[in-house]
This record gives C-alpha cells, sequence and structure tokens, in this order.
C-alpha cells in the first residue's frame, strides 16, 4: 500500500467521506476530524452528517442532534447532526409568501391551491439545504474545515446530483416571474426587481456556490471508504466512477477491517480471502492513494478508540499481529446463541396472505444477503410459488450477491418443476420516474401547443405546467418502483424487498403518505385549466397513479400483507440503530415481528474475532426476545456469493 499522507492539503475546506453501507464511514469520519483538529490547533473544524439515520452521537457517546456541539476535549472541534426537515421548515418559514406570490404571478392558480401545494415536501429540498447549510457555513467563515459523514452510496449519489435538479425548480418559478416581468414592461414600460427576483438570486447562488465547492480540487476532497470484500469494492468502482462524472476530486481511499497476522483458525481462513481483495484492491484502484485500518478486537466509539483508529489511518502504523489474543471461550457460550433464520423462513412461509417481505436494516449488517438467502429458502421449499427478489436501494448489490447480472430486467434465478420459480429485479426508479415525467410532458405538449399557434396568450402557463412535475416530493421515483411491483402482482405470489440502510428505508415506507396529498394537489391545479385546454391524458396518467400509490399505502399498512425484517449485527452501532428503526416501523404502522443477527462467529477463543460480541448479543435478547422471533446467522470465513454459498445460509 502507497505510504503517503491522507488529506495533506491544507487548504481543504470540506472533506467528504462516503461509501457502501458499513464500511466505517462514520467512524472514517470523526477519526479524521479527532486528528486534523489536533493537527491544525488553530483551525476551526466542524464535523457534520447529512445521513438521515444519523449516528455521530453514538460514535462519539454523546448526546449530539440538529445543534453544532463542541467536544469538550478539544477546543477547535464541533458536530452536527443536520436536522434536514428542520432546515426546509426554516426556508418555508422565510419564503413561503414569495414562493405562492410567484406561483400567483404566473399561473391560474389561487391562493388555496397554492396554500396545499406549499404544506407538501418539496423535490428533496431537507437535502439541497442541508448541503446549502454546509457551504453557507464555509462562506460565513465560523469553520475553516468541515469534514462530512455522508449517507450510503445510493443517496449519496442521489444528493449530489439534487443541486443540478433543483437548478430546473428554481427555472420554473423563474418562468412565473418573467410572466409578471413581461406584464409590467407591457403595461408600465419596465420591470421593478422586488423580492421574488431577490429569492430567485438567493436560490440560484446557493446552488452555484455548492456545485462549485463540490468541484473545487484546491479546497475539497471527497475520500472513499471500503472494506476488502468483493461487494464493497465492485460498489467503490461504480462510486468512483460516478464522481469523476460529476467532476468530483477523490485522491484517497480508506480501506477499513484489515487482518494482520493471526494464529486464529477462522481469522486464518478470513484473512486468505481478504488478502486476495486486497490485491484486487490494490491494482484496481492504484491511482488512488490505499489507506489500511485494521480489523479492531473492540468497538470503535468514544475518543480514545476513534483516536486510535485515527494513528491508523494517518500515520499508517504497522498493522498489529497476531490479530487476537488467545483467550479461552466462556464455558456458557454455543456457536448460535440464538434460534436459527429457517425457523423464522418456516414462519413466514406459513403466513397466510403474505404478499411483501421487506428486509432492512443499518449499512453493512447484511440485508441484501439475508433477503436473497430467505427467497432462495422459501422458493425451493415452495416449489410451486412464484417469487420476486427486488432491491429499492439506489445502491444495487443484488447481482453481486448471486453473483448474477440483473439489472432492470427480471432476470430468473432458479425455476423449479412445480411451475414455482424465482426472479430478481434491481428498479432502475429514476428511469421510470424519468419515462412518467416524459409521458406528461408530451401531452402537455400536445394539449397547450395548439393555443400558443393560434395566438393564445398561455405560454408560460405551458411551461409551469411542464415543469411542476420537477416539483415532486422526494422519494416519488422510489414510487414508481413500488408501483411497477404492484403491476406485477397477478405474477408473482410474493415479493421479497431489500430496502436501503434506515434512514431511506423509513423515507421511503413514509413516502406514499407524502405522495397522495401531492398527488391529489396537482390533479386540482390541473383542472384550473380545464376551462383553457382538455387536460385528458395528462390528468388520467396523475389520476391511475394516485389510485396505484393508495394501493402500496394499503398494501404496506396491512399486517395480512406486509411484514418488515430487521437485519442486524452484534455490534454498539447497529443495536442503537436497530431501536431507531423499530421505533419508524411502529410509526408507520408495518408489521414487524422477527429479527435476523448476522455474522455471529463461534467462540473460538480468539479475543478478536469475537470481540465484544457477546455483549450484545444479550443486549439484543434482552430488549428484543419478549416482542420479537430473534434468530442468528454465522459470520462465514468467505463472503457470500453466488447461489450456492446463499443456500449454505439458510442450510446452517
Amino acid at each position: 500500500m502507497a505510504n503517503l499522507k491522507l488529506l495533506d492539503n491544507a487548504n481543504l475546506r470540506l472533506i467528504l467521506l462516503g461509501g457502501k453501507g458499513g464500511v466505517g464511514k462514520t467512524t472514517s469520519a470523526a477519526a479524521a476530524s479527532i486528528y486534523l483538529a489536533r493537527l491544525w490547533p488553530g483551525k476551526k473544524v466542524l464535523l457534520v452528517s447529512i445521513d438521515p439515520a444519523h449516528s455521530l452521537g453514538d460514535s462519539f457517546e454523546r448526546n449530539v442532534g440538529g445543534e453544532i456541539t463542541r467536544v469538550d476535549e478539544l477546543e477547535n472541534l464541533w458536530l452536527l447532526e443536520m436536522d434536514a426537515h428542520k432546515l426546509l421548515d426554516e426556508f418555508k418559514n422565510k419564503y413561503e409568501v414569495v414562493m405562492k406570490e410567484l406561483a400567483e404571478r404566473g399561473t391560474y392558480f389561487d391562493r388555496e391551491d397554492i396554500e396545499e401545494f406549499f404544506s407538501l415536501a418539496l423535490p428533496g429540498l431537507d437535502e439541497v439545504m442541508a448541503v446549502i447549510e454546509v457551504a453557507r457555513l464555509l462562506k460565513s467563515g465560523g469553520f475553516d474545515l468541515i469534514v462530512l459523514d455522508t449517507a450510503p452510496t445510493g443517496h449519496t449519489l442521489r444528493l449530489l446530483a439534487l443541486p443540478a435538479q433543483m437548478k430546473k425548480w428554481v427555472a420554473v418559478f423563474d418562468l412565473m416571474q418573467e410572466k409578471h416581468r413581461l406584464l409590467q414592461r407591457r403595461f408600465g414600460g419596465r420591470h421593478v426587481k422586488d423580492e421574488a427576483d431577490e429569492f430567485l438570486g438567493i436560490m440560484a447562488d446557493g446552488l452555484d456556490r455548492v456545485d462549485s465547492l463540490l468541484k473545487d480540487g484546491t479546497m475539497t476532497e471527497f475520500v472513499p471508504v471500503t472494506i476488502p470484500e468483493p461487494a464493497a469494492i465492485e460498489e467503490t468502482g461504480r462510486l468512483l466512477a460516478s464522481l469523476k462524472d460529476y467532476g468530483i476530486p477523490v485522491r484517497s481511499m480508506v480501506v477499513n477491517r484489515v487482518i494482520g497476522e493471526t494464529d486464529c483458525p477462522f481469522c486464518s481462513s478470513r484473512k486468505t480471502e481478504i488478502d486476495r481483495c486486497l490485491q484486487e484492491i490494490e491494482g484496481r484502484f492504484s491511482g488512488y492513494r490505499l489507506m489500511c485500518v485494521p480489523l479492531f478486537s473492540h468497538d470503535i466509539h468514544g475518543l480514545e478508540s476513534l483516536s486510535e483508529f485515527a494513528e491508523f489511518l494517518f500515520k499508517q502504523r504497522k498493522l498489529p499481529g497476531p490479530a487476537g489474543k488467545e483467550i479461552a471461550a466462556p464455558p456458557h457460550l454455543h456457536p448460535y446463541p440464538l434460534s436459527l433464520l429457517r425457523n423464522i423462513v418456516a414462519d413466514l412461509s406459513g403466513k397466510a396472505g403474505l404478499e411483501f417481505l421487506l428486509f432492512g436494516g443499518k449499512g453493512g449488517v447484511g440485508k441484501t444477503t439475508m433477503a436473497a438467502s430467505t427467497a432462495l429458502c422459501m422458493a425451493r421449499e415452495n416449489p410451486g410459488r412464484k417469487i420476486l427478489i427486488l432491491s429499492t436501494d439506489p445502491a444495487h448489490s443484488l447481482s453481486d450477491c448471486f453473483g448474477h447480472s440483473i439489472g432492470n430486467v427480471i432476470t430468473p434465478i432458479i425455476e423449479t418443476a412445480a411451475g414455482g420459480h424465482l426472479h430478481a429485479l434491481e428498479m432502475d426508479a429514476p428511469h421510470m420516474l424519468e419515462e412518467f415525467r416524459n409521458k406528461y410532458c408530451a401531452d402537455i405538449e400536445e394539449v397547450f401547443t395548439p393555443f400558443i399557434a393560434g395566438g393564445g396568450d398561455i405560454v408560460f402557463d405551458r411551461e409551469v405546467m411542464l415543469g411542476l412535475v420537477d416539483l415532486s416530493p422526494p422519494g416519488l421515483d422510489e414510487i414508481m418502483a413500488l408501483k411497477k411491483m404492484l403491476e406485477l402482482r397477478g405474477a408473482y405470489d410474493l415479493f421479497i424487498m431489500d430496502t436501503a440502510p434506515t434512514g431511506h428505508a423509513l423515507r421511503l415506507l413514509e413516502t406514499p403518505g407524502i405522495a397522495l396529498g401531492w398527488l391529489k394537489s396537482i390533479l386540482r391545479l390541473l383542472l384550473k385549466y380545464k376551462s383553457i385546454v382538455r387536460l385528458g391524458s395528462a390528468a388520467e396518467g396523475f389520476m391511475h397513479l394516485l389510485r396505484d400509490v393508495k394501493s402500496v399505502k394499503m398494501a404496506l399498512a396491512d399486517p395480512r400483507k406486509t411484514e418488515f425484517v430487521a437485519v442486524t449485527i452484534p455490534e454498539s452501532l447497529a443495536v442503537l440503530e436497530t431501536e431507531r428503526l423499530f421505533s419508524g416501523i411502529r410509526r408507520l404502522g408495518i408489521s414487524a415481528r422477527n429479527i435476523i443477527v448476522n455474522m455471529v462467529i463461534p467462540p473460538t477463543g480468539c479475543h478478536c474475532c469475537r470481540g465484544e460480541q457477546e455483549k450484545y448479543l444479550r443486549q439484543v435478547t434482552a430488549k428484543w426476545e419478549d416482542e420479537y422471533a430473534i434468530a442468528s446467522v454465522p459470520l462465514l470465513p468467505r463472503p457470500v456469493r453466488g447461489v450456492e454459498a446463499l443456500g449454505e445460509i439458510s442450510a446452517l
């Protein structure tokens, strides 16, 4: 590995750390912020989380929340878990009046219509406001350096694409204002700038500032975090390709959880595969500085252990060996202290009327593997059943898991003699939304163009109507994916969903309610034009989507049809996030009766590989055994990839 210093550019103002869920992004970001605060004591450093499932507080063992909080032990380090919803509320409070004024000026909408429309979520604006706030904090001079802990890959890339999307949103409002400017010039001789023009300028400047900051290689650096496992390597490759397309600079990469020399047979069996993956990383990512961090025998949280992590990250100390001190295994331990995954699968298979089975949890706990092995087991034990496993995570990994190219095409995994089968699909939700937009825009063009050609003065109204679909709530693309699932209902008996990590999975599950209000509002706005043009096809498309979203919402809330399975691992941060996940699931009224504790290591006598697992296994049992069925799945020495390896999981 290259022996070069990480983040050695003293001019850096913004550092982003990202990667696959569960690879150690938050830990790396926390350790980096501590080290850099000590390295540059004259600089004010702010560590910010923009992941909806925040874990900075867990990592530092203190309450953080949505207010900037100083780390008491360091005079120049502050923490912030960005409350994007709060930022959105503040934005609405500040600019709602002027946005409504713009809509009234540029359309046939009345104040009641606009009131309802702006009470709904705007297109990803909460996340955009979080990034704009980061740029504002840097511009204000309150902090010299901001370290950003991002969400897992798929949603980080979506976030990076949002400024361009939001520029379309600003363009729609600018069209509304342009109609007002035209009328002022026509009847008053000139246009006098007002607060609406000022608002549009502020938004455009903020988005431009974010765009230029992210692409400025002298001030900004994105550091991917990965681990030496095939799925993580593949996802890192996709992340780097996307960052290159966005023009965001990348120079270094963190390779976490590397095993050094060891006398433990279990660690040795894992080390063989890890060394092979390290060779692949060195060859595939040779153009980057690769910084190795070992697999620790203890959880990394709290200032002391984060500082220890930073020593490896920045000073590239030699990997420790042997990996773990041999200790006597406690006599009460046995390999799988909880029930078996097969028991949960049998229970779910026997549940009459079950149509939708969702797997969710923290990034990196093995959601995809658990969903895939369950789907495989259910298909084999119910040979007449037609099952579709699908991924709604923007960073799909079903292909990596099955060892088979899937993509946005229904792909056979196994077929049975009894006529059943298991198929897989990685949904391209943004593409589905784009198809819907294109159809809507074609319908609007068709009905408005004859009036414009005949001299009708509604060109601005047409452009606004074309732009309305861009003012959609966040998650509408994933609603399109769920809509597609409903369309396939007749072809399959059971849908198994591999969801995105916790924060975005919860947002997906609550989106149907938000989308229903938005669709009803759009339909009412469309009907405002019925006296001028016939909006049959455009309105019909929204009515069909409204019907389908209602069906999705009803199905998710029906405990007979839908079941959520939580996946976790016996580690501190994962257990804490599982608590928050259950809280969200209960709030949404979705049935959840099962927990899978993945990556449980049998008692080997090696302190490194077992770490503090026993403590967290006891914690999981104490917290949830009275309310949930809990099964454990062992950590295998090699990555689980391909149908044969997935079959081993359910057969254990």
